[in-house]
């Protein structure tokens, strides 16, 4: 053990900034400090010039930390540090000694003239987690969680809707560095509106899954039921959740808890915390709120303004190229006959949602199954099975709520 720790701390500290120097973890080497890992260091004329830590663990050990202060380096200061180490690993039964370095990096020399050999054809494979342990107790206490990959491709087709947000959202969030050079503000609120069933909540989820962020959906019935009110409840969230250096924060039915205060005056406490939460949550980069709303023109206006909202996306019905991607990942389990076609199929669906799709081809399985049963043929899934099937099924998207969507689009879309 040093005698002096805070000086052996100024040299690994020096040696972190110095030009091939190892990776070293300062946490990693205080923790060999108090956990019986071997720690020698190198003194000369009173001043500590290197210092060595190795793990051991039954006949194996690690050397975790090498460091040699610039002045004293190619003087045999490493390899006198490992020797040492090797007779102190040698009594403690350690028969193998491992160091990872990368190619030319402090060190290097001394293990070589050690005798220790390099061992090609190894990949190293590292992950960091996106929260500390600190954060995972906020994230759980609000119901949060982390996603897992893939969830983009749940949104099947919408090409504008998917181009929009990976091009405005995801890709700059996702190289800050890059969009400050050139000027552009990650986006830190996004307001997504549509018909109840065309993705939103999907959408908002795969921006958290893109990202590798922790998703935390507010629900306003929760928050409701909270300990204190709606108001004071929505406070805390921002307040807490805006501590952690990544999150995703979505709320559905965002119309529900910020309606226009002239139509709703009681909802007035609550808009005004909104006015006040929301830019003060805007302040620090890493984190997303993302909103949705069947009904945007519903929304108190103050709320929508620019700095308050960066982005409202119009998520509208899918359209044929959409639908016809719905029906091809529907069908995609089933056995079908040749005359059922994706195209046409969407062709007939206008105003199905995703839910809509996968109802009516279950339905027409159904069709088949029993068909099959009874030993009929075809024991497959037809298109008239399907046509059936859609017949029975009421589109979740009417007429009037699209026309609706397409004047709410046109009046308050911003991109």
């Amino acid at each position: 053990m040093p005698a002096d720790v805070r000086e052996v701390l100024t040299l690994i500290d020096t040696c972190r900034t110095n030009a091939n120097a190892p990776s070293i973890d300062l946490a990693e080497f205080i923790a060999d400090l108090s956990d019986g890992s071997v720690v020698l260091v190198a003194e000369e004329r009173n001043e500590i010039v290197g210092v060595v830590s190795a793990r051991p663990s039954g006949d194996s050990a690690w050397t975790r930390t090498l460091g040699i202060a610039p002045n004293r380096r190619h003087q045999g200061v490493g390899s006198a540090l490992l020797q040492g180490v090797e007779e102190r690993l040698l009594h403690l039964g350690v028969r193998k000694i491992s160091a990872l370095l990368a190619p030319g990096e402090l060190g290097e020399e001394a293990l070589v003239n050690r005798g220790f050999t390099v061992t090609h054809g190894l990949v190293l494979y590292e992950k960091r987690e996106p929260l500390e342990p600190s954060d995972v107790r906020v994230v759980d206490e609000w119901g949060g969680l982390l996603l897992e990959a893939g969830l983009w491709d749940e949104a099947a087709g919408m090409t504008r809707e998917k181009s929009l947000i990976e091009t405005q959202i995801v890709a700059p969030l996702l190289d800050p560095d890059l969009a400050a050079q050139i000027g552009l503000r990650p986006p830190a609120t996004v307001m997504l509106f549509g018909p109840p069933g065309t993705g939103k909540t999907t959408f908002a989820k795969a921006i958290a899954s893109r990202l590798g962020w922790p998703f935390v959906e507010l629900l306003p019935s929760k928050l409701a039921s909270g300990r204190g009110t709606l108001a004071s409840e929505l406070h805390r969230a921002f307040v807490e959740l805006g501590q952690l250096e990544h999150v995703v924060i979505f709320i559905d039915e965002f119309d529900e808890i910020a309606p226009a205060r002239d139509t709703q005056p009681a909802t007035a406490g609550v808009v005004n915390e909104l006015l006040k939460s929301i830019p003060e949550f805007r302040r620090r980069p890493g984190r997303l709120l993302v909103c949705a709303t069947n009904f945007v023109g519903s929304i108190d206006p103050a709320v929508l303004r620019p700095g308050r909202f960066d982005l409202l996306i119009a998520i509208g019905p899918p359209d044929d190229a959409a639908l016809a991607a719905l029906w091809r990942r529907a069908l995609a389990p089933m056995a079908t006959s040749a005359d059922v076609v994706a195209a046409d199929l969407a062709r007939a669906t206008t105003g199905f949602t995703a839910g809509d799709v996968d109802l009516a081809g279950q339905r027409a399985a159904v069709l088949a199954f029993d068909r099959a049963r009874s030993g009929a043929a075809p024991a497959v899934v037809t298109a008239m099975d399907l046509r059936t099937a859609i017949s029975q099924t009421r589109p979740s998207i009417p007429v009037e709520i699209v026309e609706r969507f397409r004047i709410e689009a046109a009046e308050f879309e911003r991109v």
